[in-house]
């Protein structure tokens, strides 16, 4: 069974967070000395009932500090009240590669260039994959141009130098006298080895996108496929064929000319001994575009 504290122990903790919450300073000691308590017993206390969590402290400086007094703002400036910076600042800007993009703050050569971006999928597969096979072959010049060179040729990879400061006030001329400098230089191996690993990289996106161009070509097959099914279903199930009338050939439309070649034909395979079977027309009366032909009944 917990024991039960006293009121005593309570009234001290109470007066001791009151204390310190008002920011005045508390020496344990004369504390406990002042409402009669053992100084290690009120140590106890203190540890076991946690009274520093109590206590109710303000924001701002440490309790009772006094840095800021006297001093006043300028005339007609209300200070900083949230110390930050000015929205939409670039003061932590380096290259701007991650820099966040605010539509409204945008040229209209800029808003005009995000209207025409390519939204299609296809569209815009097929556009980066141009741009990676150019990337690609710019790529492989690099690499022969290289590899064409001689194996103990330097290129200089990065620079760094110190100079020595040039003084004070209108005299002064920074820059001017190199103290010391550092450089950093390439073989054509290790220049080809970069190209490399940007070329395998290069070469995979590739491999995603045609791949993904692909899989789109097989989707749209499969769809034309599933289509002419189902028209095989419906004329299976109802009878009734769809013709597109801009595929029939008409009386006026047969010449003179096909008449004669029909019957050039068919004389050449009765002499070879052989039956022709002349070529069946299609007639319309250029009713519609579309028609129907419904399967005839034999009444006998």
């Amino acid at each position: 069974m917990a024991r039960r504290k006293g009121e005593k122990r309570d009234s001290v903790m109470m007066e001791y967070v009151a204390r310190k919450s008002k920011g005045d300073k508390v020496v344990l000691k004369e504390f406990a000395k002042e409402l009669d308590v053992n100084y290690r017993q009120l140590l106890k206390w203190k540890t076991e009932d946690e009274w520093d969590k109590k206590i109710k402290r303000k924001r701002g400086g440490q309790p009772g500090n006094k840095n800021t007094k006297g001093k006043k703002n300028a005339k007609g400036n209300r200070g900083n009240k949230n110390a930050s910076a000015p929205l939409r600042n670039k003061n932590a800007e380096k290259d701007g590669a991650y820099s966040t993009i605010f539509f409204d703050a945008l040229t209209d050569a800029e808003k005009q260039q995000i209207e025409n971006t390519i939204l299609d999928g296809r569209k815009a597969l097929e556009e980066e994959l141009k741009l990676l096979k150019f990337r690609e072959s710019k790529i492989l010049q690099k690499i022969a141009y290289y590899e064409s060179k001689p194996e103990d040729e330097l290129y200089l990879n990065n620079l760094m130098d110190m100079r020595v400061p040039g003084g004070r006030g209108s005299g002064r001329n920074d820059g001017q006298i190199q103290q010391m400098g550092m450089y950093n230089k390439d073989s054509a191996f290790a220049r080809v080895q970069k190209l490399d690993e940007a070329l395998y990289k290069v070469q995979g996106r590739i491999g995603t996108i045609v791949s993904s161009i692909r899989a789109m070509e097989d989707a749209e097959k499969r769809l034309e496929f599933e289509e002419k099914r189902l028209e095989i279903l419906k004329m299976r199930t109802t009878g009734v064929v769809d013709i597109d009338m801009d595929d029939l050939i008409t009386e006026d439309e047969i010449t003179d000319e096909e008449i004669s070649n029909e019957q050039d034909s068919s004389t050449v395979d009765r002499s070879n001994g052989k039956k022709s079977k002349a070529t069946p027309r299609r007639r319309s009366n250029k009713r519609g575009s579309s028609g129907t032909v419904r399967p005839t009944q034999d009444n006998s």
